[in-house]
């Protein structure tokens, strides 16, 4: 190959790396690596950097609705709108810069509908009117005047999914007239009542959702709804304070106040702002937290809030108002709008690099790669791949510590990764064009496993094995030799071939050894060379996938006078066996010795009598059990064993068998008339499997069973069916 392909190579993966994220899918899944690493770094950071933070912010103070205020104020739903309006005249006295509630007055404390109506009779024999009464229980005007007294609160707002609000959106809700690349679309924007909404300063929404990832890392700066553009209540009034009166929308957002760019935040290409974390959420870890119930009982001293931002929101368990940030899974929600008006009033941003200088990088990365890897041997190539990937590991780091730069680490990853392995494997392959022809020549003969296990240890292409716990399949076609005499050598050749085809696909895709051929019979491993966890379930998955491939064949074939009766048998013995290159010096098979090896096909013989495919041990049901639905079917002796053993058949997985609780139900009396027949109880026996057939009139194992019932000698009786016969 010339070296220009590697050029070309470099080419396609350079342009694959741009192309490739604009598909939906592979965005989402870039998009949550990018995601996972850069909380990586946070995480990191927050470990290393923990002391700088140990100081609280006290700029900003939480007045937090927490499980000592509930338990002094009582359950937060019965709070009358009094308890509102005495905290913010006790934070107003203080003169604070603001007041801001992430809390949501969406209802008034006054009596109303039903309730009215019920206790309206309650009143009857007084003089006064029961409506003044129950209007004079209300504290809601108190609440309004104490935030027209202070002028400097902000309330929340929400929106809802649900058609539960249609009015019109607050006077004191503010549009901006901006077409911002990203923003939250509102479906039922729900605001506080009006008379609230009329005395506050301003008013905004406070919704923060999570990403992708299931974690907030970005600060929603603008919610559409129509023709305009809308604010977080936290960002209104960081706008507020900084005068803002134009908001510009190109690579970044500026927030402008009279010709002034007073304050400019750093977006991502998708017009994302993020979150510069400071720490872990929660009471006096990064913010100053003051207890809602200490505020109003006084126990604060005149004077502490003043000249200080106040949010009021919850850290209570019981509120909900826990969100999962990429440092903590219980994050307060108010003190994300606490975050965020920290970073713009402090110009603490997450800034972003630049995507050319990202394309730059990606175009001297490949081109040195498709120069290097072509002239360098394998390990080299590799050695230097693997120093330069670590040494971008701190560097990354110091990016965002030396100048909190971020970027979608992707951009530059994926490019770097893949192309690296393109050109890898290119080199690869121009250099092992003789060992793969061997190998593929090989593979002709033995299954890939084999091949995989010779290829790491060619010593093992001698003779000799060891001894392994393994699964052993046989599966075996009934009359084959009536399909031989009816079938032209052609034919039958042709029809094998194809049906070795389906079930040999089926073995290997279920991790399974091709141990051989054996006439129209097939022998399977599971377990060698190669030990896993699992392997009985693999085998017995196997089984019901090629009992299924004989079924769809009989199926296709419903017309053909000879192949219309296709059938198989399958048995499955699970147990100690020696494993390896069995043969001589020159010849040799991967294949399997010993008892078990031969009980799998006794197994697989005792379709036959049953009339049944699938038939396992009691080793292999043992392993399965929690799967797939098997029935205890008999307890014999097979031919060539002194030993009794029990017999399974296997119906279907349990999942599936779940789901149809009369063949569930029927299968499970089988095996009770079973017991009962082994304990030598005929007629109870007889009764039950009597019943089992009123339910699957076709099940030919009862019909044995029926039969046997006649022809036992019960005096010799032992509960076990000899077989005499292979």
């Amino acid at each position: 190959m010339s070296r220009f392909r590697y050029f070309l190579i470099a080419l396609i993966v350079l342009i694959s790396g741009v192309l490739l994220p604009q598909l939906p899918v592979i965005s989402i899944l870039l998009r949550s690596l990018d995601l996972s690493i850069y909380d990586t770094i946070l995480k990191v950071h927050n470990a290393l950097t923990y002391n700088e933070y140990e100081g609280v912010y006290d700029q900003i103070c939480i007045v937090d609705i927490n499980e000592k205020s509930i338990k002094v104020l009582g359950q937060f739903s019965s709070w009358p709108s009094l308890f509102f309006a005495d905290l913010v005249n006790i934070l107003s006295a203080d003169e604070p810069l603001a007041i801001a509630f992430d809390v949501l007055f969406t209802e008034s404390d006054s009596i109303q509908g039903y309730a009215r109506q019920r206790l309206r009779p309650e009143f009857e024999g007084l003089k006064v009117n029961p409506d003044i009464i129950m209007d004079a229980l209300s504290t809601d005007d108190s609440f309004v005047q104490a935030i027209e007294n202070a002028g400097m609160v902000y309330l929340a707002m929400f929106n809802s999914n649900y058609p539960s609000y249609t009015g019109a959106l607050p006077d004191k809700l503010t549009a901006w007239n901006v077409q911002p690349k990203y923003s939250l679309q509102l479906q039922y924007p729900i605001p506080p009542i009006p008379q609230f909404t009329n005395s506050a300063r301003g008013i905004g929404f406070a919704n923060i959702d999570p990403d992708v990832s299931g974690k907030i890392h970005a600060y929603p700066l603008f919610f559409q709804y129509g023709k305009n553009a809308y604010t977080n209540f936290s960002m209104q009034l960081c706008l507020d304070l900084l005068g803002i009166d134009k908001i510009k929308l190109n690579k970044n957002c500026q927030l402008i106040s009279g010709k002034k760019v007073v304050r400019e935040l750093p977006l991502n290409s998708e017009g994302l702002f993020f979150f510069k974390y400071y720490g872990e959420g929660g009471p006096d870890k990064t913010f100053r937290y003051v207890s809602f119930s200490d505020v109003i009982l006084k126990r604060i001293s005149p004077g502490y809030f003043k000249d200080r931002l106040i949010l009021v929101g919850s850290s209570a368990y019981g509120l909900k108002d826990s969100k999962i940030t990429p440092l903590d899974k219980y994050f307060p929600g108010v003190e994300l709008h606490a975050t965020f008006i920290r970073n713009v009033m402090e110009e603490n941003y997450v800034r972003w690099v630049d995507f050319r200088l990202l394309l730059i990088i990606n175009i001297l990365a490949l081109t040195i790669m498709a120069i290097f890897i072509p002239r360098s041997k394998p390990f080299v190539s590799i050695s230097i791949f693997l120093f330069i990937s670590l040494l971008s590991i701190p560097a990354v780091y110091l990016l965002y510590v030396k100048g909190s730069y971020i970027y979608n680490y992707t951009t530059t990853l994926v490019p770097w990764f893949f192309g690296f392995l393109a050109l890898f494997i290119t080199q690869a392959h121009e250099q092992g064009k003789e060992k793969r022809m061997v190998r593929d020549a090989f593979e002709h003969y033995v299954s890939p496993a084999v091949i995989r296990e010779i290829m790491k240890e060619p010593k093992k292409l001698k003779v000799g094995g060891e001894k392994k716990y393994i699964s052993i399949m046989y599966v075996d076609v009934r009359s084959f030799t009536s399909l031989c005499e009816q079938l032209t050598p052609a034919e039958i050749t042709c029809f094998m071939n194809n049906y070795f085809n389906l079930a040999t696909q089926t073995i290997i895709a279920n991790r399974g050894t091709l141990d051989k051929y054996v006439g129209d019979a097939i022998l399977a491993l599971y377990g060698a060379p190669v030990s896993y966890l699992g392997f009985e379930e693999n085998a017995v998955q196997s089984a019901l996938a090629i009992r299924q491939i004989a079924l769809d064949i009989k199926e296709a074939n419903k017309n053909h006078p000879a192949l219309k009766n296709f059938r198989i048998g399958i048995g499955i013995a699970t147990g100690e066996v020696i494993v390896g290159n069995i043969g001589s010096d020159r010849i040799f098979n991967y294949t399997g010795i010993g008892d078990k090896m031969n009980f799998g096909s006794r197994l697989e013989g005792l379709n036959k009598f049953y009339l049944t495919t699938v038939i396992i041990d009691a080793y292999t049901y043992n392993a399965v059990s929690k799967t797939f639905f098997c029935r205890k079917m008999d307890k014999v002796k097979v031919k060539g064993k002194l030993e009794p053993c029990e017999i399974y058949e296997v119906i279907d997985t349990l999942e599936n068998m779940q789901k149809q609780p009369e063949l569930y139900s029927a299968y499970r009396k089988y095996e009770s008339a079973l017991e009962l027949m082994i304990s030598g109880q005929k007629n109870q026996a007889e009764t039950l499997f009597k019943e089992v057939l009123n339910v699957l009139p076709t099940d030919e194992p009862s019909k044995i069973m029926l039969q046997r019932l006649n022809i036992i000698d019960w005096k010799t009786w032992d509960g076990c069916w000899q077989f005499d016969n292979k």
